[in-house]
């Protein structure tokens, strides 16, 4: 028989996690719900924009994401890829572009990947000497975005107290289960807990997929070089914006994060790494993660106290939380899910656990489009050498 104080500290563990979680999406769709009603800022004047897209390999749908920036309805506006090497297939890509695209002002540049340690940083830091703009906007590979995407981002900025503007997103376009795992995790997951997390701390939290800044902030804050040697650069230059009395806006227009025939391999892959960022960057938060996650809390409590009472609240927590995931990707989409991947948000509850358990557990090597690092605190990445590598691979053949 289960003593019932164990009975009771299992259920009290639930509730706990149910509790949070419902606050959390509630403040995701109150946020939403208000801000969208918000009429958007009257911008006095259109302040020239340039996109700065650093580009390496081939994403899932690369030339239709590209595609989406020639259809931006802005008056003044020019994009920057840039890919570290002319044999990198995303060169081909770019150039295709701009050969169909003459009337948009677009150029192709190829970055020194010696100007920083993040190879990201390093193709923006190249980028910025050759813009015209006085407003950046940094934009992922994989990121497809509306005709009003600069509009959105600007208006934010219209208010000078505001130094950078991040737009939401909602991964989509899954075909694979792999891609459907990814894209819910962004929309049920990141997203939400992105909203809610800023809604209560005056020091918002930054994502990079999209964002915006004024080029004479950024020059104020230390540019893009100060946060080249950190894997999570938009995180680290979010709070130097912050630490200089910036304040940072959210855009609840959101952009599309494309996902669609990824393997739940790859999936795992980068949500350990992400897992590892955040034990970097915030490790009592990250220590905090699986209670927000009401179908492992109650998994928890199940395993520790098995009866009918705690197996009742399992199944209440895996119908309350796929019903709030599913309601979360509608609102961020627009459309609802498959339902054929109903049963897929309590599998990506468990996965996530595994992410999790690895990044707290494992090493803080990670890899990340074709380069390898260690992870230290707040997100500070040193170089694997070659040599290290091949030290490292004997060692686990000998093993």
């Amino acid at each position: 028989m289960v003593p019932v104080s164990l009975v009771q500290f299992a259920v009290g563990l639930s509730i706990a996690s149910l509790a949070l979680y419902a606050l959390m999406m509630w403040l995701f769709a109150q946020t939403l719900r208000k801000r969208r009603a918000t009429q958007p800022i009257d911008v006095p004047r259109a302040p020239r924009v340039t996109i700065l897209k650093p580009l390496a390999g081939i994403d899932d749908e690369l030339e239709a994401n590209l595609e989406s920036f020639a259809r931006i309805d802005y008056p003044s506006f020019e994009i920057l890829f840039g890919v570290a090497s002319a044999s990198d297939p995303a060169y081909a890509v770019a150039s295709s572009f701009i050969a169909q695209h003459p009337r948009i002002d677009a150029r192709l540049v190829v970055t020194d990947p010696e100007e920083a340690t993040n190879p990201k940083v390093a193709q923006l830091a190249c980028l910025e000497r050759v813009a015209s703009g006085e407003v950046f906007v940094i934009s992922d590979s994989n990121v497809r975005v509306s005709p009003r995407y600069l509009w959105s981002l600007v208006n934010e900025l219209a208010d000078e107290r505001v130094g950078m503007a991040c737009s939401l997103f909602a991964g989509s376009g899954e075909r694979t289960l792999g891609a459907a795992l990814e894209n819910l995790h962004l929309c049920a997951s990141s997203a939400p807990g992105l909203l809610a997390m800023n809604a209560v701390t005056s020091r918002p939290l930054t994502v990079g997929k999209s964002m915006a800044v004024r080029r004479r902030d950024l020059a104020r804050v230390g540019g893009f070089l100060s946060v080249g040697e950190v894997l999570a650069e938009d995180h680290v230059l979010g709070r130097r914006f912050l630490d200089h009395g910036y304040q940072i806006r959210t855009s609840l227009e959101a952009v599309e994060n494309r996902n669609v025939t990824c393997s739940i391999t790859r999936t795992m892959e980068r949500h350990t790494r992400w897992s590892k960022i955040r034990r970097a960057l915030l490790p009592a938060g990250f220590v905090t993660e699986p209670i927000l996650t009401p179908v492992i809390a109650a998994t928890v409590g199940f395993v520790l106290a098995p009866c009918k009472v705690t197996g009742a609240m399992l199944c209440f927590a895996c119908v309350a939380q796929t019903a709030a995931a599913l309601g979360a990707v509608r609102l961020l989409r627009g459309h609802w899910m498959s339902w054929r991947y109903l049963p897929l948000e309590v599998v990506r509850s468990y996965i996530a656990l595994v992410c999790w358990l690895r990044a707290a557990c494992g090493s803080r090597r990670i890899e990340w489009r074709g380069h390898a690092f260690v992870l230290k605190r707040g997100s500070a990445i040193v170089p694997v050498s070659a040599a290290a590598e091949r030290t490292a691979s004997r060692a686990r053949l000998a093993a």
